[in-house]
Parts: C-alpha cells; sequence; structure tokens
C-alpha cells in the first residue's frame, strides 16, 4: 500500500489551484513523491485551461471508491474531487458562500483521507474566513477546522523559516491584550509543551529553547518594560529548575540573528507577529506553519488566499514546494510526539 501526502485546496477562486498545478508538476519526476490533491475538478481543470498549464494528475477519482482502485493502481498523482462548483459564476478574486464551502469540503476530506490510513502528511494552503462565514461556518480558520475534524485540543502551531523555529505564547490578539497575556504562568506551561515537543527527531538535539523578551535592552542592560523581570526572568528560572535547557530573555535582535543561525532547537516569542516578521525577512515567500498536537504532520503555507494574484499566472511556488518537499521528507519519520 503506498503512503500519500495530501494536498488539501485553499480557497478555489484563489491562487491555491495554481499552486498545486505548478507544484505538483514540478515534482512528476521525483520517484518518492505520491500525493493526493482534494479540491473542486472543475476549478482545476479550468485554472489549467485559463493559465495554459498541463494537468499533471495520473487518475481523477470521484469518491472513495475510485480513490482505493488509484491506490490499488498505484498512481502517483491522484487527484479527489470534493465539490463541484457553479463554473458559470466562478471568478478569480471573488469572495462567495460556494468557495468557502468547497474549501471547507476539501479540508474535510484530506483529513478523511489520512484518518482512513491513507495519507500519512497534510499540506494546507490558505483559506478564506470570509467566504466560509458566508458559508455559514463558525470555524474561519485552517486551524480551527483541524481542530474541529481531527478531534482535539492539543494542536500548537509552529512557524519554520530557514534554520528557525518559531512558536508564539499569544495567537490572534490585538498588541494590547496580548501583552495583558505575558504572565509567568503563561510563559512556563508554553516551555513546558515545546519541551515535550523536543524529543522529537524533527529539533536538533543539544541546542536549547530561547524565550525572547518582550521588551528592548537599555544601553546598561536593564529592560524597557516590567514584563521582564515581573515574567519572563521568573518563568525562565521555574522551567530550568525543572531541568529544562532554557535561555532568556534574550532581546529580539540577538534572538533572530542567532536563530537564523541555528544555534536554538526553537524560540518562543510573546506576540505571533514578531514571529511571523522574522521568518518573512528570514526566507521571504518560504515562512511555512507545522502543526503539532494532530494525529497525522501538517504543513501550511502562510498568507491569504492570493485573490490579488488568482488567475495571472504570478502565483510564487517557492512556499508551497517547499511544504510537499518537507510532507514527503517527514511523513514517515515517525517525527510526531
Amino acid at each position: 500500500m503506498l503512503t500519500y501526502t495530501v494536498l488539501s485546496m485553499g480557497d478555489p477562486c484563489g491562487t491555491s489551484p495554481e499552486i498545486i498545478i505548478k507544484t505538483v508538476e514540478a515534482l512528476s519526476s521525483s520517484p518518492d513523491a505520491t500525493i493526493v490533491v482534494v479540491g473542486d475538478a472543475g476549478v482545476f481543470r479550468r485554472t489549467a485551461a485559463d493559465l495554459s498549464m498541463p494537468l499533471p494528475f495520473t487518475y481523477f477519482a470521484d469518491d472513495e471508491a475510485d480513490l482505493m482502485q488509484a491506490e490499488r493502481r498505484r498512481e502517483p498523482f491522484i487527484f479527489l474531487s470534493s465539490s463541484s462548483m457553479d463554473l458559470g459564476s466562478f471568478a478569480y478574486g471573488s469572495l462567495s458562500a460556494e468557495a468557502g464551502d468547497a474549501s471547507y469540503k476539501a479540508l474535510h476530506a484530506a483529513v478523511d483521507i489520512i484518518q482512513n490510513g491513507m495519507g500519512r502528511s497534510l499540506v494546507t494552503c490558505p483559506v478564506s474566513g470570509l467566504s466560509l462565514e458566508a458559508a455559514g461556518y463558525q470555524e474561519r480558520s485552517v486551524h480551527g477546522l483541524l481542530r474541529t475534524f481531527a478531534s482535539t485540543d492539543r494542536l500548537e502551531n509552529m512557524l519554520f523559516a530557514g534554520r528557525m523555529n518559531i512558536f508564539g505564547l499569544t495567537h490572534r490578539r490585538s498588541l494590547r491584550s496580548a501583552i495583558a497575556e505575558v504572565t509567568r504562568e503563561r510563559i512556563i506551561e508554553a516551555i513546558i509543551k515545546i519541551d515535550a515537543l523536543r524529543v522529537s527527531p524533527y529539533f536538533e538535539k543539544g541546542k536549547p529553547l530561547a524565550v525572547c523578551s518582550l521588551n528592548p535592552l537599555f544601553p546598561d542592560g536593564s529592560w524597557t518594560g516590567p514584563e521582564e523581570e515581573e515574567a519572563i526572568i521568573p518563568a525562565v528560572e521555574v522551567a530550568r529548575k525543572l531541568g529544562m535547557d532554557v535561555v532568556g530573555p534574550v532581546s529580539p535582535e540577538a534572538v533572530f540573528s542567532n536563530g537564523a543561525k541555528g544555534e536554538y532547537a526553537a524560540i518562543l516569542v510573546m506576540t505571533s507577529g514578531e514571529g511571523f516578521a522574522a521568518c518573512s525577512a528570514a526566507a521571504p515567500d518560504e515562512t511555512l506553519i507545522l502543526s503539532w498536537g494532530l494525529p497525522f504532520l501538517r504543513i501550511g503555507l502562510v498568507g491569504d488566499a492570493g485573490f490579488a494574484e488568482a488567475g495571472k499566472d504570478m502565483a510564487c511556488i517557492k512556499g508551497m514546494l517547499k511544504a510537499v518537499s518537507e510532507a514527503l521528507r517527514l511523513r514517515d519519520t515517525g517525527f510526531m510526539v
């Protein structure tokens, strides 16, 4: 039985169909690439025709029975159709309930493939929260949908770019509310979770977890705000007493410079925006999300659905090519905790 890496279409009116087609084509000569793409077949055929691209799939499946037949035939590049949008009203770069429903169904079907044992790793494209909302879904992000589909509350996202692995203490918060959540207890909890993940062979052994400061340093070595003295330093001290290899707080300019050189196993930042900014600078177009706490490997593209570039043959595939290559490399390593 072949083990596949599963690619889930993001919003069909964005750039994900173009990016996926080009990525699979780029990997078509790789002997180790076995891929199932889940999405709207009509949209993919339309995109390929509009942009004069060949469709690189070796088999199109309409349902689970078709999919199993393709696996028995050892087809390397399978497309599973999970929806059928009205192409008469389809428009690149548009928000719609139909597009939101299609992206929801693609991700749900992709997770089902993996949970049924045919796939072992998942690569996701960005969805549109507004289209999902228009379709009537409460969850408006890939993160939220994965928590629902996989029935887990343990989901932790990590950014990775170049040699940096970055976890955020806070996510999707205003700066004011994020600062209020920088407490000793929350930092200790985050350090313990990250330390537990570091037993995975994904992380380099013998390197510490670095905790980034929230405030910059004065020339005399003191901090410009109270969070370091009141929360971050005490949390790091507790973690060290518990036997964890942790350093910090390290100022942002030092922690990201050192991180880019590979000096840390991982970095904990106080606000997710810091992590996104550092990764985008370190590896433009190649910052990815790796999700821990799922019963399978998930790597996701960072960014929006790409409405502005959709249908124009100008989407960058560097991120998707890296994501799929990493998913293929890691899917059989048993890297999960």
